[in-house]
């Protein structure tokens, strides 16, 4: 019993302590929120003085930045001004420049044009600028190859010059034009701009190409004249060469001629000429080439063709020649013209351009021995080699006298040669004798003359032939050509 109530008294004191230690607890609690009462208070009371000057600080700030604000603004219109000043004196000076100039902003819209683009080009500012440059005019400047140029050069280079653009403008016809351009960077407000002058080159090129018909053109005829068709022969043969094709050619004469100027006078001479040369022109085709040789003889070179083609163009030519009516304001009555003509093909009749002109020229002159009014065809096949130099002939007569001195062989094949002498070889059938190298005694040959002419060293070239050559004398002949190894 006694244990119990010992227990009991040591419990109550216990919770007497507890009690205790939790009411101190609230004690301190309290005096806590007292005095962060009072630091509220005092704080309070230093609020008002705080927010004063908060205020005055934000105040001062906003002035600050207000003035900073005024002069940026201040300077933004002053560069705007000296913009506007530059824009304006920029444009002047555009203005004044001969040619062309269109200012376009990155995507192509013209910003500006110049007064010399609107005067050439006939379009007025309100209906140009602000308009893409491809919309302009109608869509007139929707060009595939200014398309090129500004999409797809000026992007990598950003520039490119003399560029040579030819359009035909509904409104102003064929303009040739000379584009040059420039990309441009405006570091004040980061913009790109491009710069496109046009030249306008039409007047100019028409010029460049008067003179060059004029350097090539005979001034009187409108043929080509001698130097450019010597140039187009050398062209035809090399081309001929090349592509292992052929061309024929045509010397002609008007018969005759040299009686017109005499009896009428030259300038009837010259209206003749026109007229005759307006006839040939009118018979061949675009592709053939008529050149004038020298007075009254003319060539025509008939690429691709062979000399059956050019026997029809001259038939084609008579005709026509024959139901025109040949007049001249000098002269009262009509003219009626006749000519002769020799014809030659290339590689056929000839090796070289010397040769052909000088096998087309003989057939011309056989025609006009043979009476004018006549076309001559060479007919002899290019078969010749060089002669072995040690081939020596002699040219004898009816009764064996020779009657040529200063002989030689300039080719030779086993159906022909070619003479060169400087005497005439007279008459149209002789004998030749021949000496193969290292033979003392010659074979004979019957040779026919082909045809003549005049070489221009001032040698005779006679071309013969062996109208009765046997085999035994073909193979002695064989041993006068130069081996081809």
């Amino acid at each position: 019993m006694k244990e119990n109530k010992q227990g009991k008294e040591f419990l109550k004191g216990k919770k007497f302590f507890e009690g205790i230690k939790f009411w101190q607890k609230q004690i301190a609690g309290l005096e806590f929120l007292k005095s962060s009462l009072k630091r509220s208070q005092a704080e309070s009371k230093k609020f008002p003085k705080k927010l004063r000057n908060h205020v005055e600080i934000r105040t001062a700030a906003e002035r600050i930045i207000n003035r900073q604000l005024h002069h940026e603004i201040e300077q933004r219109k002053q560069a705007e001004l000296a913009s506007h000043d530059a824009f304006e004196y920029s444009q002047a000076i555009v203005d004044t420049v001969h040619e062309p100039l269109l200012i376009l902003d990155a995507d192509l819209k013209i910003i500006s044009a110049n007064r010399s683009f609107y005067h050439i080009f006939k379009v007025k500012p309100e209906a140009t600028e602000k308009q893409h440059i491809y919309d302009l005019g109608n869509r007139q400047w929707d060009i595939p190859k200014l398309r090129h140029l500004l999409e797809d050069i000026i992007p990598k280079t950003t520039s490119f010059d003399n560029f040579e653009v030819e359009h035909n403008f509904p409104d102003i016809g064929k303009r040739i034009m000379l584009l040059n351009a420039r990309k441009i960077y405006q570091n004040v407000n980061r913009t790109q701009l491009i710069l496109l002058a046009i030249d306008d080159i039409t007047e100019r090129k028409g010029l460049e190409e008067k003179l060059k018909t004029l350097a090539s053109h005979d001034e009187l005829t409108g043929c080509v004249n001698f130097r450019s068709i010597m140039e187009l022969l050398e062209n035809e043969i090399v081309r001929t060469k090349r592509n292992q094709k052929k061309f024929s050619i045509i010397m002609i004469d008007i018969d005759h001629f040299k009686r017109i100027n005499d009896e009428y006078g030259h300038l009837v001479g010259n209206d003749a000429l026109v007229a005759f040369t307006t006839v040939v022109k009118n018979s061949v085709r675009s592709i053939d080439i008529v050149g004038r040789y020298g007075g009254e003889e003319f060539i025509i070179i008939f690429p691709d063709s062979d000399v059956q083609y050019a026997l029809v163009v001259l038939e084609r030519i008579r005709n026509n020649l024959e139901q025109t009516k040949i007049t001249s304001p000098h002269l009262e009555k009509e003219l009626t013209l006749q000519f002769s003509a020799g014809i030659a093909a290339f590689p056929h009749n000839a090796k070289d351009l010397k040769e052909l002109l000088w096998v087309v020229d003989s057939a011309l002159l056989r025609a006009k021995r043979e009476g004018q009014n006549r076309v001559v065809l060479e007919r002899r096949k290019l078969t010749r080699f060089s002669p072995n130099p040690d081939t020596r002939i002699k040219i004898v007569d009816s009764s064996g006298k020779e009657n040529v001195g200063a002989l030689q062989i300039a080719d030779i094949s086993k159906e022909g040669m070619l003479l060169l002498s400087t005497q005439d070889i007279l008459g149209e059938d002789f004998l030749c004798r021949v000496f193969r190298p290292k033979d003392e005694s010659p074979f004979e040959l019957i040779c026919k003359v082909k045809h003549k002419g005049k070489s221009e060293n001032k040698l005779y070239r006679v071309g013969v032939y062996f109208p009765d050559i046997s085999e035994s004398s073909k193979e002695k002949l064989s041993q006068c050509i130069k081996s081809q190894k």
